[in-house]
């Protein structure tokens, strides 16, 4: 039985069921507010505004963790009254939440404890299209010839819904799922990267070398958290022990090694405006955690500065005396060859790491990242080499099929990229059956933020329609001027683990991105309610 009938207009493509007698479709807009109110609204949610630029990448506000006005994406801003489908629900009125807890989200409680997913019930293909029909049909989510949709079993890839599957679109930041798979081919999930301080030309001289840890802290490290694991106090404070045990005296001066995996800090297919806006970093081998970009926050022009610069602080106040200027740059070298370590620092290993870019869909961290693994791999890594060693890991260690495809880079931010729903699924799959664990590893750590938890989902699955996702789906987010993305997995109500990917990449301006996201989480609500 075909999951979904083929319309013989459409040269054989499948679509979805038309919608069942008595269904309603969806109404008005559901984030109708004053066109100045709606500003604001994309400003938090979205990089751009109408008439000042074009709307964002990504959720990428939702990185942030000093957002003190909840927006209609901000999860503390419609979750603190329980929901039809919140099993906390009373008849009484709730008191107002008084903290951040008591507003967040509440995970809908399950008929049954979850087993082994491979046990649950394998929806029907004709069941699962006519439960999602009418969530699709969503006038928000641009013409029907531009909506791209696949869900499949994820424990044997079965497709259970396909419209448009196999159609070449712009996936926005989903596109980190493939340069994620790409990327624990090259670098082992359990690797971390070392930043070094070397002997200099001579006995005052200290070389900070580069080894792709670009979320150090400028203090002291925390060996519990990702970003922030190493510090620059720590390299410092090991730094001056190693100086007074032989018995160097007098001003030392720092200087920089650079030559870690060499390349562009800014891709030559980004706009000026994603970066001096803050939705770009810049793509550095040394950098600290708190010049991450986000929206309205760009990072430094020279984040390795910023360290040497941190890590000459630290060193005085360690008791070392430091030449030079406190807010001078420092002199860019190569270390000696067989130079003595002085001290050395681990980041977190790449499987975190790793998971934290994509659940804050990181654009800078995943092509730093990603050009690291490439040139493990033997690989150029200017932007070409990259993208194409991107695609041919994909297709060789996971076989996907990117026939036609195109990868412009790692992060799916610049123009260019073209990828079928079908080919994100895939690699979900292989993420999700067991066949590729060092995949499995990363989203499993987080790689997939939990809807209306973390990451960039922190601040989606905010309505009551959407409650039966909440806690449940994991996805990735892709947004970009006119195009919505989300791919993830869901827990159907019967227990059954699903794999879905969807995008629209022409929907319209302004709130309608509000609505086109709002659309798809229903979709993913609805899988999760699925007793089909």
């Amino acid at each position: 039985m075909s999951p979904i009938p083929v319309d013989p207009r459409k040269g054989g493509q499948r679509s979805v069921v038309p919608e069942p007698a008595g269904r309603r479709r969806p109404g008005p807009s559901r984030y109708a507010a004053a066109p100045v109110c709606l500003l604001a609204l994309l400003l938090a949610g979205s990089p751009g505004a109408a008439g000042a630029a074009p709307a964002g990448p990504d959720d990428a506000g939702t990185t942030s963790t000093s957002a003190t006005v909840p927006t209609p994406d901000d999860a503390t801003a419609t979750t603190g009254v329980p929901t039809p489908d919140d099993p906390s629900a009373t008849t009484d009125a709730p008191a107002a939440p008084t903290t951040q807890a008591e507003a967040r989200p509440r995970i809908r409680g399950l008929a049954t404890p979850l087993g082994q997913v491979a046990d649950g019930v394998l929806p029907t293909r004709d069941s699962l299209s006519a439960a999602v029909s009418d969530e699709l049909a969503s006038d928000w989510l641009g013409p029907q010839d531009r909506r791209a949709v696949t869900i499949r079993d994820a424990m044997t890839g079965e497709h259970l819904a396909d419209r448009n599957a196999d159609l070449l679109v712009t996936p926005a930041s989903t596109t980190k799922i493939l340069a994620a798979a790409a990327i624990v081919q090259g670098l082992p999930p359990g690797r971390t990267f070392t930043t070094r301080v070397v002997a200099g030309a001579t006995p005052q001289d200290v070389v900070l070398v580069a080894g792709g840890d670009m979320l150090l802290a400028r203090g002291e490290g925390d060996p519990e958290q990702v970003a922030g694991r190493l510090g620059a106090a720590d390299l410092a404070a090991r730094t001056a022990r190693s100086l007074q045990d032989q018995g160097v005296t007098g001003p030392v001066t720092v200087h920089l090694d650079l030559d870690h995996v060499a390349g562009p800090d800014v891709l030559d297919s980004w706009t000026d405006f994603w970066v001096s806006e803050g939705y770009a970093g810049r793509v550095v081998q040394l950098g600290l955690a708190e010049d991450v970009a986000l929206p309205q926050a760009p990072s430094p022009a020279d984040p390795p500065q910023e360290v040497a610069r941190a890590f000459r602080d630290a060193l005085v106040t360690a008791g070392v005396e430091v030449s030079g200027e406190e807010e001078a740059d420092v002199a860019v070298v190569s270390a000696v060859e067989g130079a003595a370590e002085l001290a050395s620092g681990e980041s977190a290993p790449v499987r975190d790491v790793l998971a934290l870019a994509l659940a804050t869909s990181d654009n800078a961290l995943v092509e730093q990242l990603a050009r690291q693994a490439a040139a493990q791999e033997g690989v150029t890594t200017d932007r070409a080499g990259v993208t194409g060693w991107i695609r041919d890991t994909v297709q060789e260690a996971y076989g996907v099929d990117l026939t036609g495809a195109e990868i412009a880079d790692a992060s799916g931010l610049s123009d260019g990229t073209r990828i079928p729903v079908s080919a994100v699924a895939d690699v979900l799959v292989a993420g999700a059956d067991g066949q590729h664990p060092a995949l499995q590893e990363v989203l499993a750590a987080g790689g997939l933020p939990i809807a209306g938890y973390t990451g960039t989902l922190a601040t989606r699955f905010h309505l009551p329609v959407h409650a039966a996702g909440i806690g449940n789906a994991r996805a990735k987010t892709g947004s970009l001027p006119n195009v919505t993305s989300l791919a993830g997995t869901v827990v159907t109500a019967e227990g059954r683990l699903l794999v879905f990917a969807m995008t629209a990449d022409r929907i319209g301006e302004d709130g309608a991105v509000l609505e086109a996201r709002s659309a798809l989480d229903e979709v993913v609500a609805q899988l999760a309610r699925c007793g089909c």
